[in-house]
């Protein structure tokens, strides 16, 4: 039986993480990842971290969560989570969930290494500011009367 855990490297004074026996993404080793990072700033590690997701099928709302908590850590230490080799199911998840603004995604470990040891730009200052789905228009029915095309009715003149 698999046993899902995050093994954590650490990486010139830089946390990766990455995941082992996993394709669901559990919230028991996000958990334990936000445990050791915790630990690692308080011992005056860097505040970012890279999360390598390969392997990772499925990312479910907990495991999101914990994600998120991680996040406002890392936030309030001025550093940030990069994610690498998201599976596109999973960052599907993130964009649906309205989460991929909060982080950045590379391709790859090596890319998010890099990332991380950039200094981290403000988004509004640079232009680059991330799209907010929320606030985009929501398009017009497909079908006038807004109802859908299973549940269209037939109009009175169609002889049957």
């Amino acid at each position: 039986m698999l046993k899902p855990s995050v093994q954590i490297h650490n990486v010139d004074g830089l946390l990766v993480a990455e995941f082992w026996d996993c394709l669901r993404l559990d919230p028991a080793p996000v958990q334990e990842l936000r445990n050791r990072y915790e630990e690692h700033v308080k011992a005056g590690g860097r505040p970012e971290i890279v999360i390598d997701l390969e392997g990772i099928g499925f990312a479910g709302s907990a495991a999101l969560g914990n994600f998120v908590a991680l996040h406002r850590t890392a936030r309030q230490h001025g550093g940030r989570l990069v994610f690498c080799q998201v599976d596109p199911t999973v960052a599907e998840v993130f964009r649906a969930s309205q989460l991929e603004r909060l982080f950045e995604f590379v391709a790859d470990r090596n890319t998010g290494i890099a990332a991380a040891n950039r200094p981290q730009a403000d988004p509004a200052a640079t232009g680059n500011a991330p799209e907010i789905i929320a606030d985009r228009p929501r398009p017009a029915s497909p079908v006038q009367g807004g109802l859908s095309r299973l549940r269209r009715k037939k109009p009175a003149s169609d002889p049957e």
